[in-house]
């Protein structure tokens, strides 16, 4: 029977979605590694890690978190259409983005910010953006507003979640969020870093997976 609980452990029937949950991400590797499966079949194994994601938050009473993974999942889905469609990819993902800054804008409302190392990291996270955002403008081509627009919503998502004092694994999976959208964005628009696939996607991974568990537990 499932259960639905808002603390911080996870249930058994939790439990077993979120290994269910790291099986199917892991088997989707196999995609970068010339062992796909067959199309449209791979589209529905890349999202359903993270509707699983998304299931776990519902379970545990967090509807908004819940919204925000399963847009994360039509983007995936989106990304691995043939024709990928990029612009719809970008905007599920800048939606599923927009509603984890108002997340960690309720963190900071509860709890003063982390002080002067939390300055840093955002001061620092800025600059990072503003150097990847100038560098990538020459390749952005017909997709330079969103893109641009969609950089600036995750780097601002990233920096709210340095300053709050969120569950570390919540902040944890901002930071990769950074690094793995960093490297997907080289490898999409600029046709750079061939070894990037497995980085974007365990990245990606790791990265909503400790949203999902660190925004649905109190420190």
């Amino acid at each position: 029977m499932l259960t639905f609980r808002t603390d911080k452990n996870l249930t058994p029937v939790q439990t077993g979605l979120l290994i269910l949950s790291a099986i199917l991400a892991a088997a989707y590797l196999g995609d970068g590694f010339g062992l796909a499966l067959p199309y449209p079949f791979n589209v529905v194994l890349k999202a359903s890690g993270i509707v699983l994601l998304g299931v776990i938050a519902l379970m545990r009473g967090y509807w908004l978190l819940a919204l925000g993974l399963f847009f994360g999942s039509a983007g995936d889905a989106f990304l691995a259409l043939q024709p990928s469609q990029i612009a719809f990819g970008i905007g599920a993902f800048g939606i599923g983005h927009i509603i984890y800054i108002a997340l960690f804008t309720g963190e900071l409302r509860r709890a003063p910010t982390r002080g002067l190392w939390g300055y840093i990291a955002a001061a620092g996270l800025a600059i990072f953006g503003a150097i990847m955002l100038i560098a990538l403008q020459p390749h952005f081509g017909e997709m330079r507003i969103p893109a641009s627009v969609y950089n600036g919503i995750i780097m601002l998502m990233a920096i709210l979640a340095v300053m709050s004092r969120a569950h570390p694994l919540a902040i944890a999976g901002a930071l990769l969020f950074v690094i793995s959208d960093s490297v997907l964005a080289w490898r999409l628009f600029a046709d750079a870093l061939p070894w990037g696939g497995p980085v974007v996607w365990v990245t990606y991974y790791l990265a909503q997976a400790g949203i999902c568990l660190g925004l649905s537990k109190r420190s």
